[in-house]
């Protein structure tokens, strides 16, 4: 109950009856934030391969969410695939009682290959997440009274298919009509706007966020910030706050100065974002930071010169806003779109924080490591297939908690998915994909030539 209350607070904040008129910028300039923790309370290890708690919620909520879902229906609903969706919008038409206001039939952009390589998890590009905590009922027409077709449970997605003017319910005509498979048969029905939210893969911003970095690239090396653990200094702090003022975090980062002087104004930068360095002094670079869309000022302890981001072959782009992602290959003047898939992004919270916004180098690989319990230097669990791309933040399979068991720790094994995934965000700057998913791109990765986007 206690996971589900939590769940039922995050979607409360989300929900909306319409998609908004215009959506947000897709250049990486973070904006100021108001919502990060003022002070960073979380236990530390200096141990390799160990990390603060990379839950914002504990797992073991979202566990349990996950098992009552999956207890209150055996054929569980679900997402059609691309493919199936292509299918049955070329054969449905509008009804006389609709006004059809959008119809989802997304493509990927020119420019764009497909070269899918991983397809645990097949579900189209536009799709609807249920958000009322009681869950929803999918009505036969887009009025209130309408014969139900089936149920779905809180944090379920269906396809969409168009959004559409119905009668009015809760003060709002608008209504989205949906698919879904249930057992091996597809059906559709409608939904009103408040019982969830529309997303989709945005491959178009993510395919404008890989250009920009190509051509980063394409104009010499690029380095990286340097500072996992404070490994090359402490920064320089102002009381506190364990945050700046655009939610870029103390701990992990270099100052990133204003002028070329210490003692100017500054900022964060944080480990792995990709700099090019333009000029320096005895002890600073001055480096161009394409995320800040600025030149500043960097210590020298910083920023290894003899590492750098000299071709790019593979990225993954992180989109916060609609909690997916994407991986992409890159070959030539070509960009293949390998794999596509649901995410769980960081959330600010007295013992989390955000997954920044940014372009980072692909740090580093690990099978699995193990984090931290609030408050304590005990481990709590571990985290598989994992590639680090910003201080402690990886993306990787879904956490598990180890069980005790006659006074010692028991590792009870791989946790294929959670039901949370790809709904609100709910970890601690990390990145938590499906297992499988996140296990294909440890694979995959070229840590070299790779590179983790995070656009919003």
């Amino acid at each position: 109950m206690i996971g589900i209350i939590m769940v039922t607070v995050s979607s409360c904040a989300y929900r909306r009856d319409v998609p908004p008129e215009e959506e947000p910028d897709s250049r990486q300039q973070p904006t100021p934030s108001v919502e990060q923790p003022r002070e960073d309370k979380l236990a530390k290890s200096e141990q390799e391969a160990v990390e603060e708690n990379i839950n914002g919620f504990e797992i073991e909520d979202d566990l349990r969410i996950t098992e009552a879902t999956d207890r209150e229906e055996k054929n569980r609903i679900s997402c059609l695939s691309q493919q199936q969706k292509i299918a049955l919008l070329k054969n449905i038409g509008s009804k006389e009682m609709n006004t059809v206001l959008e119809q989802y039939e997304a493509s990927l952009p020119e420019g764009l290959n497909d070269s899918i390589q991983y397809f645990e998890y097949d579900m189209d590009y536009d799709y609807f997440l249920i958000t009322n905590e009681g869950g929803a009922e999918i009505l036969e027409n887009p009025v209130p009274d309408a014969t139900v077709v089936a149920r779905v449970e809180n944090l379920d997605k269906v396809s969409l298919l168009q959004r559409l003017e119905g009668e009015v319910f809760e003060d709002s005509t608008i209504w989205y009509r949906v698919a879904f498979e249930n057992g091996n048969e597809i059906k559709e029905g409608y939904l009103h706007s408040t019982e969830g939210t529309p997303r989709n893969f945005r491959f178009d911003r993510m395919q404008d966020a890989i250009n920009e970095l190509r051509e980063q690239v394409a104009q010499g090396a690029l380095h990286f910030i340097s500072n996992y653990k404070y490994e090359n200094g402490v920064p320089p702090q102002e009381g506190d706050a364990a945050v700046d003022e655009y939610g870029y975090r103390v701990y992990h980062s270099a100052p990133a100065y204003e002028q070329a002087d210490t003692d100017s104004e500054f900022r964060y930068i944080p480990d792995g974002i990709l700099v090019r360095i333009l000029d320096e002094t005895d002890e600073l670079y001055h480096v161009n930071v394409p995320t800040f869309n600025g030149d500043f000022y960097v210590p020298k302890q910083y920023i290894d010169p003899e590492v750098t981001l000299s071709q790019l072959n593979h990225v993954i782009v992180v989109d916060r806003d609609q909690q997916n992602q994407a991986s992409f290959e890159l070959n030539e003047n070509e960009l293949n779109l390998v794999s596509y898939t649901l995410a769980t992004t960081g959330i600010a919270g007295d013992f989390s924080f955000v997954t920044t916004l940014g372009s980072y180098k692909s740090i580093q690989k690990r099978e699995r490591f193990e984090y931290l319990e609030s408050g304590t230097q005990d481990i709590a669990g571990y985290a598989p297939f994992a590639i680090r791309f910003t201080g402690g933040a990886y993306i990787h399979g879904v956490p598990v908690a180890y069980e005790e068991q006659d006074g010692e720790q028991v590792d009870p094994g791989l946790i294929e998915s959670l039901h949370t995934i790809g709904t609100f965000p709910r970890s601690n700057m990390c990145v938590r994909n499906f297992t499988s998913h996140a296990e294909f791109l440890y694979n995959w990765m070229d840590s070299v030539n790779g590179a983790v986007i995070v656009i919003e």
